[in-house]
C-alpha cells in the first residue's frame, strides 16, 4: 500500500472464506481438508495469473499478491487497478473456480466461497484496516447467502459493531438468565383442542427493550452461545410443562426448537433424557423441531440419537418444511412424526393455484408416511378453510393466538377450562376475531 500511497493508486484487497470446509473437515477428516485447501490455493494462485496480478518476490519466489491468512481463509491483493469493476472480475473468477467440482480419490467434493473486497484509498488508508474492512464485508456475503461476493460500504462496519455489541449482551443476558420464554399453541383443526405448546424465548433488553429472536437467535449461533442458552430453554420448556402436565394438561406436549449447532456439539440422548429427568416430564410430552435442512445434513449418531429419543416418546418435527429439503426420498430415513409446512406455503396458497397444489401434496404426503401436518403462519380465516379442506391435521398462527406468557397460558387457558382439561386432559384454544388477530 506503501506505492499506492506514493503513486495514488487505488488498490484492493478480497478476503475469501470458504463455504462449507468444515462440514468437508468434519466428514472426511483433517488430511482430506489439506488436499481440498491445497487445490483451493493452486486454482487461485491460476486465477491470479490469468488476470494478470501475479508478482513473484525475487528472494523467496513466493507469490506476494496471494495468501493464505489462516484455516480455510485466502485473500488476493491487487496493485493497481483503474476501472471499479477489475476487483468484481476478479471475485467471479474466484467463485466459478471454488465451485467447480474437487476430486480426491473416488470421492467428488463441492464447496464455495464467500469473498469480501475493500479498497484503497475508498474503504480504508492502512494495511491493517482495509484487511478488516475486506473481513467485514465478506461476512456480509455470508449473511446474505454465501456462495458470493460483496464490496464493503460504511453501513457494514455500523452492523459488524452491533453483531458483537450483541454477542457481549447476550453472553450477559445469559448468565443472569434475563430471557423469558412465550407459548404459543397448535391446535386441531377440527375442535380447536391444543396439541401441543411451542416454546419461544424472548429477550427483553434492560435498555434497549425487545429484541427481535430474528436478530439474537442466528448471533448466538454463529458464536455457539446458543449452546448455553439452549440448555435454558430446554430446561424451562420443561419444567413449565411439567407444571401444566400436573394441573391436569396431560394430552398436551411442549415443543422446543433445537438448532444444528446443538445437535452438533451435544450427546443429544443423554441432553434431552437427564432434563427430562430434572423437570419430572414424561418423553412423551416433549416435541423437537429441528430444520429440515439440519436434519438433511445430520450425521448417522445424531440420528441414531433421535431414533433413541423417539423410541422412548419423544416426537420429532421437521420445521420449516419446503424451504431447503433436498429430497424427498431421504423423508423416509427420518426419524420424523411430524411436518411443519413453512409459512411461505400458507401465504401463498390462498393466491397462487400452484402452491395449493404443493401443500396438497405435503398433505397426501402425511397420509401416506402416517406424519402429522401442521401448517404454520395461519394468519386469516381463507388460510384456515383451505388448509382445513387439504387434511392438514393442525394450524399454528395468529389466527389463533399469539405467543403468549406462562402466566396468560394460565389464565386464558387453564382457569377457564378447568372441566374441559379434566375430561379430556387438553384445552381449548378458539380463533380470534379478524381484529383480535390483526
Amino acid at each position: 500500500m506503501s506505492t499506492g500511497r506514493k503513486k495514488q493508486k487505488k488498490q484492493a484487497l478480497l478476503f475469501i472464506d470458504l463455504d462449507g470446509f468444515k462440514q468437508v473437515n468434519d466428514s472426511f477428516g483433517h488430511s482430506f481438508g489439506d488436499e481440498i485447501l491445497i487445490q483451493v490455493a493452486q486454482r487461485l494462485a491460476t486465477v491470479v495469473r490469468n488476470q494478470g496480478l501475479s508478482q513473484i518476490s525475487e528472494t523467496v519466489k513466493l507469490e506476494l499478491n496471494l495468501s493464505r491468512l489462516g484455516g480455510d481463509e485466502f485473500s488476493i491483493f491487487i496493485e493497481d487497478f483503474e476501472d471499479e469493476n477489475r476487483a468484481i472480475d476478479v471475485a467471479q473468477n474466484v467463485l466459478h473456480e471454488i465451485e467447480r467440482d474437487f476430486v480426491l480419490g473416488n470421492k467428488v467434493i463441492k464447496i464455495g466461497a464467500s469473498i469480501g473486497i475493500a479498497t484503497y484509498p475508498d474503504s480504508a488508508s492502512s494495511p491493517n484496516t482495509l484487511l478488516q474492512m475486506a473481513d467485514v464485508a465478506m461476512y456480509r456475503a455470508k449473511t446474505d447467502g454465501r456462495g458470493i461476493f460483496r464490496v464493503y460500504s460504511p453501513e457494514m462496519g455500523n452492523k459488524i459493531r452491533r453483531y458483537h455489541y450483541l454477542i457481549e449482551e447476550l453472553r450477559l443476558a445469559i448468565a443472569s438468565q434475563s430471557f423469558t420464554l412465550s407459548f404459543q399453541p397448535i391446535v386441531n383443526v377440527d375442535d380447536f383442542s391444543i396439541d401441543y405448546f411451542e416454546s419461544l424465548a424472548r429477550w427483553n433488553h434492560p435498555v434497549e427493550g425487545p429484541i427481535s429472536p430474528a436478530e439474537f437467535i442466528p448471533i448466538a449461533e454463529d458464536s455457539n452461545l446458543i449452546i448455553e442458552l439452549g440448555n435454558w430453554i430446554l430446561f424451562e420448556a420443561c419444567r413449565q410443562m411439567s407444571a401444566w402436565h400436573n394441573a391436569g394438561m396431560n394430552k398436551v406436549k411442549m415443543s422446543v426448537n433445537i438448532s444444528g449447532i446443538q445437535l452438533k456439539h451435544l450427546p443429544v440422548y443423554e441432553w434431552v433424557m437427564d432434563t427430562l429427568a430434572k423437570t419430572g416430564l414424561p418423553p412423551t410430552a416433549l416435541l423437537l423441531e429441528i430444520t429440515e435442512s439440519c436434519l438433511i445434513h445430520a450425521s448417522e449418531k445424531i440420528i441414531d440419537d433421535l431414533e433413541r429419543l423417539r423410541q422412548q416418546g419423544v416426537q420429532i418435527a421437521i420445521d420449516d418444511f419446503g424451504t431447503g429439503f433436498s429430497s424427498l426420498s431421504a423423508l423416509g430415513n427420518l426419524p420424523v412424526d411430524i411436518i411443519k409446512i413453512d409459512k411461505l406455503f400458507i401465504d401463498q396458497a390462498t393466491i397462487n393455484p400452484k402452491y395449493e397444489k404443493i401443500l396438497n401434496s405435503i398433505s397426501d404426503l402425511g397420509k401416506q408416511l402416517d406424519l402429522k401436518i401442521v401448517a404454520e403462519g395461519v394468519e386469516v380465516a381463507s388460510q384456515f378453510e383451505l388448509v382445513k379442506n387439504l387434511g392438514i391435521h393442525c394450524v399454528q398462527g395468529f389466527l389463533i393466538s399469539r405467543p403468549e406468557s406462562s402466566y396468560n397460558v394460565g389464565s386464558k387457558v387453564i382457569r377457564n377450562n378447568l372441566n374441559h382439561i379434566a375430561l379430556t386432559g387438553t384445552g381449548v384454544c378458539t380463533p380470534k376475531s379478524p381484529t383480535e388477530a390483526a
